[in-house]
This record gives C-alpha cells, sequence and structure tokens, in this order.
C-alpha cells in the first residue's frame, strides 16, 4: 500500500483531488489543507509521495517542496499545475520529482506514482547511503545552476534573463550552442547567439544539458588510476551520448536521451574520485566473466547506475533522465513494447562498446580500462526487437559501417 499526500491551500481544489482520488483502491490517502499543514503531517508519520498544487496562496508550491526534499527526501515530490500554466510549471521544475497536468488522470497519475515511489525506492535504500557516506559528500550545485533555479522560481523571469545566468558559463555556452546546432535539429542556419539557443531549446531541455555539463567539471579522478582511464571514460560517454540520439525519433526525445547517455556512468566516476582502489578491483573482475552488479556490490555495497541516479536526483536532473541511469542495466524480460529511455540507454551502452572494442583491439591497456563496469547485460537483436529498437539500432550500425 502506497502512502499518497495530496496538497493544496484552495478548498475547492482540495475537494475535487478528495473526490477522484479518496478511494483508489492500491493508495492510503491523505489530504492536507496546504504546505504547512502537509509538513506537519509528515513530521508525524512518513509518506511515501506528495502530490502538491503548482499555485498555493500561502506557502508556494516551491518552498514546500524544496523543505519536502530536505527534510523528507525519500519522498517522491509531484507537482500538479494547470493545463497552459508553464509559468507555475517551470517554478517547481528544480525541486519536483515530476510535473504533471492537473488534466492527466487518475490512472497516469498511479503510474507516475508506481514508477517513482520504484526509483526512490532503490536510490534512497540503505546500502546506496552508505555508499555515498563512504564516498564523501557529492558536490553542490555550480553557483551559476543555483542562480538558474532561482531564476525559474520566479515566475516573472525572462529568456534573456536565462541565457545571461547561463553566459557567465564559457564551457555551458559552448555545449549549449554545439547542441542546437547539432545534425538532430536540422537547421539551415548556425546560431551564434545564446538568446536564440535557449528560445529555441526551451528552458527544460536547456537546464539538464547545463547539469550533465557541470556534472563531468564537478570531478577529477583519482591520481591513482591509469593515465588512459579518463579519456577512455569520457569517449565512451559521448560515444553512448551519439548513439542514443540515434535511436529515438524527436528531436526533444533526442536531447533528453543525449543527456542520460551522456551520464549513464556518472556512478563510475563518482568511485573514480572518491574511492578509485575500489574501482580498480571491480574493474578487475569484470573481465574475468564476473557481473558488473555482483562485483560492484561486493565493493561498494550498491552499483554504479544506483550511485549516478543518486547524485543526479540530488541534483535535480529530469525524472526520465534519472530514471533511464538508475535501471540502465534492469533487462526487461516480459512482451514486446514500445522502448523506455532505459532501454534506449542500455542498448547504446551495448553498441558503443562493441564500437569501442574494435577501436581498441589494438591496444589492450587502453581497451581494458573503458568503463568496464559499465557493460551492459546480453542486449542482442532478440532483445533489441523486444523493446522496440531493433530497426533504430541496425540504421545505426548501416550508418556507422557506411562511413568506414
Amino acid at each position: 500500500m502506497v502512502s499518497v499526500l495530496f496538497v493544496d491551500d484552495n478548498l475547492a481544489g482540495l475537494q475535487a483531488l478528495r473526490e477522484v482520488y479518496a478511494t483508489r483502491e492500491r493508495w492510503e490517502t491523505a489530504f492536507a489543507p496546504g504546505g504547512g499543514a502537509a509538513l506537519e503531517v509528515m513530521q508525524e508519520r512518513p509518506v511515501d509521495a506528495v502530490v502538491a498544487s503548482s499555485r498555493m496562496s500561502g506557502m508556494s508550491a516551491p518552498n514546500f517542496l524544496r523543505l519536502t526534499k530536505l527534510h523528507h527526501p525519500k519522498t517522491v515530490r509531484l507537482a500538479l499545475s494547470n493545463p497552459g500554466d508553464r509559468g507555475a510549471m517551470l517554478s517547481t521544475l528544480p525541486v519536483a520529482t515530476q510535473c504533471l497536468s492537473r488534466s492527466c488522470g487518475a490512472e497516469v497519475l498511479e503510474k507516475v506514482i508506481e514508477r517513482t515511489t520504484r526509483l526512490h525506492d532503490k536510490l534512497f535504500n540503505e546500502a546506496t547511503q552508505r555508499i555515498v557516506a563512504n564516498v564523501g559528500t557529492l558536490p553542490s550545485l555550480p553557483s551559476n545552476l543555483v542562480a538558474l533555479d532561482a531564476a525559474l522560481a520566479n515566475e516573472d523571469f525572462s529568456l534573456g534573463q536565462i541565457a545571461d545566468i547561463m553566459s557567465s558559463d564559457v564551457a555551458m555556452v559552448a555545449k549549449v550552442l554545439q547542441l542546437v546546432n547539432s545534425s538532430f535539429f536540422g537547421l539551415r542556419t548556425r546560431i551564434h547567439d545564446l538568446h536564440q539557443a535557449v528560445a529555441y531549446l526551451g528552458v527544460e531541455t536547456l537546464r539538464d544539458f547545463a547539469m550533465a555539463g557541470a556534472v563531468f567539471r564537478a570531478f577529477t579522478p583519482s591520481p591513482l588510476l591509469p593515465d588512459g582511464w579518463l579519456a577512455g571514460f569520457n569517449a565512451h560517454s559521448l560515444t553512448v551520448a551519439d548513439i542514443t540520439g540515434h535511436l529515438v525519433r524527436t528531436s526533444l526525445a533526442q536531447c533528453e536521451a543525449s543527456v542520460a547517455g551522456m551520464l549513464h556512468g556518472v556512478g563510475e566516476l563518482v568511485v573514480a574520485e572518491r574511492a578509485p582502489a575500489k574501482l580498480t578491483a571491480i574493474a578487475s573482475e569484470v573481465p574475468a566473466g564476473g557481473s558488473p552488479d555482483d562485483a560492484e556490490i561486493s565493493h561498494i555495497g550498491t552499483t554504479y547506475p544506483v550511485v549516478g541516479g543518486y547524485l543526479l536526483s540530488q541534483w535535480g536532473l529530469g525524472y526520465h533522465i534519472v530514471e533511464a541511469v538508475t535501471f540502465q542495466r534492469d533487462v526487461w524480460t516480459g512482451p514486446m513494447r514500445d522502448p523506455e529511455l532505459c532501454d534506449v540507454v542500455r542498448v547504446a551502452d551495448h553498441l558503443a562498446a562493441g564500437a569501442i572494442a574494435e577501436d581498441d583491439a589494438s591496444d589492450d591497456e587502453a581497451g581494458a580500462w573503458v568503463c568496464l563496469a559499465s557493460k551492459t547485460p546480453d542486449v542482442d537483436e532478440t532483445y533489441q526487437d523486444r523493446v522496440g529498437l531493433l530497426g533504430a539500432a541496425r540504421m545505426y550500425r548501416h550508418g556507422l559501417s557506411s562511413r568506414c
């Protein structure tokens, strides 16, 4: 039974939520007339998820969700906004696990709560907390991204202000312009101005890509690792990001998939900086036929994807990206289905590992240190077909062979 707390200081709105959700068989529901009352409820007993109106006249939704994240980190935080109320939705983006429209319907909300609570159960289990404690405090958001989130919390922000904030980080500007001018979008003319790029990408996509770049700059792998480790890690991450973009169809999906692909190995990067001896021990076991999951759990108590998902969840990356990174090794064994983002990352990782192994065939030492513990379980063509990616994977491989 999942406990769900609905929050709205508009009594009519709260009553509407009660009428729709109070009798859901799979939930234990409670209703609070505002953020302050909800925090009191959670102080008395923990809840699995809060579903808050993104517009509240007393304690604002962003403040309520921020306090919930601070004091009740295991609780899923969902924000409900009225259709078309983009300002309210964006204001909750940095602190909500996921933002939804009030018109999404009970079945959609139930599925979202089921998935997000499953994700939080994995990210906030005891093993994950122990490894986080062992590797030390994870880095905080860079100051310019803190300023970006503060701007989003103010509904009067403009795209020009967002662009001005981002302009203070030269590396971030370069990454954004590289993205918007990439072949994914097929623009007829190049965009050289960040203000144009922000308007074209949208704030949510911009924030995810900015954070992706910040994650890589936040960690410096230990000098105890082989000289080629970081170069191999970066090459693999960029290759996976490129392949994920080719496996999905729409520009928006390509952006999200590319970020997930770029960040899929960030848990390994955390361990490379904070516990290099453990990374070395894990890497030595995997080529001998050991399971990456078993080796990682043996040495650090959890897996690299879970460590990476935990970090990204604390930084407020998009829910689908966090989910894809965390569950990238969970192989789907059910009937054929449309691909989910974790499937895209899993297949891209598999294709990238094969491509890099071929490139490094003449250099055993270099090849031995390319994301060894990020190897996916077998994802052959039968599996690719089961998750709806066989055609896209074949097209990618054909394009790759054509360029050779």
